[in-house]
């Protein structure tokens, strides 16, 4: 008899655990139908922008990629860090005007209700910009060219660079979707290491001085959390594939990684950025409650990770659901405004 209750016993829990399974997974469906209906006509943009991207690039670059490279690792250290430097500097300037005049066709995407800091308290964001041009300086004309030094001196790239041997779509693709699973999962462990009690106020502290995140807070870091968590995990992938990586490749994914983290902390959720088109996609929401909550909602690209390892924050959870009523009640209006 106690060996049939037991039985009778695992049988039950193993359908609760089966019906657990079936409702989170109902549930994640429902909130990616969700979240891809809400972003609305701005998937259109995102879809050709993703097509422009991965089809029409790589093949422009039989048209401006040099026949033949000497010293090719000096050309791997300095093209790599002017590439990251232009892109940074360039995506920022852009959102410096957007962030100006404050456009009702932005503004409409902003995140949240609270104020520009700049416009909170004036002084305090002087001050604010001051420390963040400083780190910004020290971790970008110090350390990150300290990084690239040993390429330069060996005169060995990383990648190969030859003309012969230009990446395809396909190829492109292929490594740029390798690059962002190895960046995600390093970039979510390094992070939540840098969460540590025994750390936290070290290192990472700095990143969190920004509560209502702009973009120019995305490199915005002290230099260990810099090289760790940032340029490491970035490079994860490249590091492991080596010479199967063509610097065409590499100089695509170092732009798609720094318009991604600046779309992460720039403080609007835009409907037609072509990272929401990837399933289980964060996004600048997603890392806002992190800035908020300061834990939780580790991962850079996908939610993935957190949602395997139960770290997706209880206040972005409440503020998905409240999402997904609203969305629920609007379609319940119009389908009443049809039936009229």
């Amino acid at each position: 008899m106690k060996t049939d209750n037991m039985v009778k016993d695992v049988i039950t829990k193993n359908e609760k655990d089966n019906d657990r399974s079936k409702g989170y997974l109902e549930e994640l469906l429902n909130y990616e139908k969700q979240r891809y209906q809400y972003k609305g006509y701005g998937l259109i943009f995102a879809t050709l922008t993703t097509l422009i991207w991965f089809f029409v690039v790589p093949q422009t670059a039989k048209f401006w990629w040099p026949k033949k490279i000497e010293n090719e690792g000096k050309v791997y250290a300095v093209l790599g860090y002017l590439n990251h430097e232009f892109w940074f500097i360039l995506v920022n300037v852009i959102f410096y005007f957007i962030y100006k005049f404050e456009l009702s066709f932005f503004e409409r995407y902003k995140i949240t209700t609270k104020a520009w800091p700049w416009n909170e308290d004036q002084e305090k964001w002087k001050q604010m910009l001051k420390d963040t041009f400083k780190l910004l300086l020290l971790n970008h004309l110090i350390f990150l060219p300290l990084l690239l030094l040993p390429d330069y001196i060996s005169n060995e790239a990383r990648v190969r660079m030859d003309y012969e041997s230009l990446p395809s779509c396909s190829e492109v693709i292929i490594q740029t979707i390798f690059f962002m699973v190895m960046e995600d999962f390093t970039f979510y462990w390094s992070h939540r290491f840098l969460h540590m009690d025994f750390i936290y106020p070290y290192v990472h502290k700095i990143h969190h001085k920004y509560v209502n995140t702009v973009c120019i807070a995305a490199e915005y870091a002290h230099p260990f959390e810099f090289i760790f968590g940032n340029v490491l995990t970035t490079n994860s992938g490249v590091l492991l594939l080596g010479k199967r990586t063509h610097m065409v490749t590499y100089l695509m994914w170092s732009i798609l990684r720094i318009a991604e983290t600046t779309d992460g902390h720039c403080g609007y959720e835009f409907s037609w950025s072509p990272f929401r088109l990837l399933p289980m996609s964060a996004g600048s929401e997603f890392h806002h409650y992190h800035h908020l909550a300061f834990k939780g909602n580790y991962a850079s690209f996908f939610t993935c990770w957190d949602r395997v390892f139960n770290t997706v924050h209880k206040k972005y959870l409440e503020f998905v659901e409240k999402k997904q009523k609203l969305t629920k009640t609007i379609q319940v209006e119009i389908e009443i405004s049809k039936n009229k």
